[in-house]
């Protein structure tokens, strides 16, 4: 790969890292996967000085994504379960089988105490979908905020930078070229043929292993049946040897007397 495609998917994974919105990948079934976001920095430091719990204070917690298929198609039927977990990694909002939500902490249903975080969304594709291979999470956002800021100034808002300031302008000299877009679009492309070759040889592998398991414990139970009834068959023939010579002793001794 060429120096410059490298270094835009650098300032790729930097930009996905930075922020939790407009984010997506492939979650694979069996899997629970995480993604992280924190109250700013700057609401953090209002809360500390202000509360003197500031690890119990109240936070809202917005949170909007879309499931969709792999090739983007039959979202009805691609749905996964999720959860939120506080900083704590107690439990503050959960779902099941859902295709396309959107949450937001509201007093009497989201209201959830923590500190600055980290807070977390997990996600796993939802049993009833278990044979669906993979589905795509698309994170539209995911914001924390205290409940003592939001509606101010200060509020952390959707696609915004801290302090409600505008984000800076993109230098078009900072992009990459047409070619090395392209470039690192078919790297994902052989990466994905990689890694679904990759997983339907580890399905496999793990289907012969589970064969051969239970071969061998049927060939053990055979084994054991078998050894049984030949310790079996010994005794009893030994029982009868030993009570024929004992018969033959006995009416020996008669024919004497």
């Amino acid at each position: 790969m060429k120096p410059g495609a490298c270094w835009l998917a650098a300032a790729a994974l930097l930009l996905v890292a930075s922020s939790a919105d407009a984010l997506a990948w492939r979650l694979f079934a069996g899997r629970e996967e995480c993604i992280t976001e924190i109250m700013p920095d700057y609401q953090w430091e209002m809360v500390k000085n202000k509360e003197q719990t500031p690890e119990h204070t109240h936070v809202l917690v917005d949170l909007g994504f879309v499931i969709t298929s792999r090739y983007g198609t039959e979202a009805n039927k691609a749905a996964v379960d999720f959860n939120v977990y506080g900083p704590t990694g107690n439990s503050v909002h959960k779902e099941d089988a859902v295709s396309e939500t959107e949450i937001a902490g509201k007093p009497h249903t989201m209201t959830a105490e923590g500190g600055q975080g980290p807070w977390r969304a997990c996600f796993r594709v939802s049993k009833g979908q278990i044979l669906r291979p993979s589905v795509i999470v698309k994170i539209s956002y995911f914001t924390v905020n205290s409940m003592s800021l939001v509606g101010t100034s200060f509020e952390w808002q959707r696609n915004a930078a801290a302090g409600g300031e505008s984000p800076p302008a993109l230098d078009p000299k900072h992009l990459g070229t047409v070619e090395q877009v392209e470039e690192v679009t078919q790297g994902l492309q052989r990466l994905d043929y990689y890694l679904m070759n990759v997983t339907n040889e580890q399905r496999y592998l793990y289907a012969r292993t589970v064969r051969h398991l239970r071969t061998a414990q049927s060939t053990h139970a055979r084994a054991l049946g078998y050894m049984l009834l030949i310790c079996g068959t010994i005794v009893l023939a030994s029982f009868v040897q030993v009570m024929g010579v004992r018969m033959m002793f006995k009416s020996n001794r008669r024919l004497i007397i």
